[in-house]
């Protein structure tokens, strides 16, 4: 086997199971708006999507990482509230098309401050990108809204992994901050815990869990408003070890 903390790439492709509760805000040029849950007017609320992730250990207590999950919502249904986006407002029973996108990459590099035979402790620094569509559409009344927007956070963390057997390792992390920058001001949350046994020197297969909190306000020529995305998810992944 190879022993623990002396791979030099890892890599985790799966799935996740993940559970949304996202909301909503966008502003006009009147300032007429209103905050809403995506999951309220139609948005499916647990969605299956794509997880992976990579590691490069160029040097014993030095990696960068890199994580992306992504996720794709659409759905037509009759709402059962007032909205008012950009402006415009949307009567209750209105059959509107909701479809939601988004992206997460998540870079980042840690250094290990204690790294044994069984434990190693890292701190970690990074960059939360965040890339959200939104797509709202309706005959009648007419409704044609498109939307995008990139949030880009810096984030501070740690991690912790624990090596029950030259097999077996358990996990965690977390990393967060909140920043103010030009046209974004918001904070991120993003953490993890998962653990993964290796049957051959080279394969293995995990499970995990992770949560991402997310809220920002973005004034720019392609989204003027709020974002709250709250995710939870159950991982399921194979891993490769060289």
């Amino acid at each position: 086997m190879i022993p623990q903390g002396g791979e030099t790439f890892k890599i985790n492709l799966g799935g996740m199971l993940q559970r949304f509760d996202s909301g909503l805000r966008l502003d006009g040029s009147q300032g007429r708006s209103s905050e809403f849950d995506l999951e309220d007017i139609g948005a499916e609320r647990s969605k299956g999507t794509f997880w992976g992730e990579a590691t490069w250990r160029f040097a014993s207590r030095h990696r960068l990482g890199l994580q992306v999950f992504t996720s794709r919502r659409q759905n037509t249904h009759a709402i059962s509230e007032n909205l008012v986006i950009e402006d415009r407002d949307i009567p209750v029973n209105t059959v509107l098309t909701t479809e939601s996108e988004s992206t997460f990459f998540v870079a980042n590099y840690q250094y290990s401050f204690i790294k044994s035979e069984n434990l190693e402790i890292s701190g970690l620094f990074g960059l939360y990108t965040a890339q959200l569509r939104f797509r709202f559409g309706a005959t009648q009344p007419l409704v044609d809204i498109d939307r995008k927007a990139t949030a880009p956070v810096p984030v501070l963390g740690a991690g912790i992994s624990y090596y029950v057997s030259p097999r077996w390792t358990v996990s965690g992390f977390g990393e967060g901050l909140k920043v103010k920058s030009g046209d974004l001001d918001g904070w991120v949350l993003n953490a993890g815990v998962s653990t993964d046994y290796m049957f051959t020197r080279h394969f293995g297969v995990g499970i995990g869990y992770n949560i991402t909190s997310l809220r920002v306000d973005v004034a720019e020529s392609d989204f003027n408003g709020r974002i709250t995305w709250t995710t939870q998810g159950a991982i399921a992944y194979g891993q490769l070890r060289f």
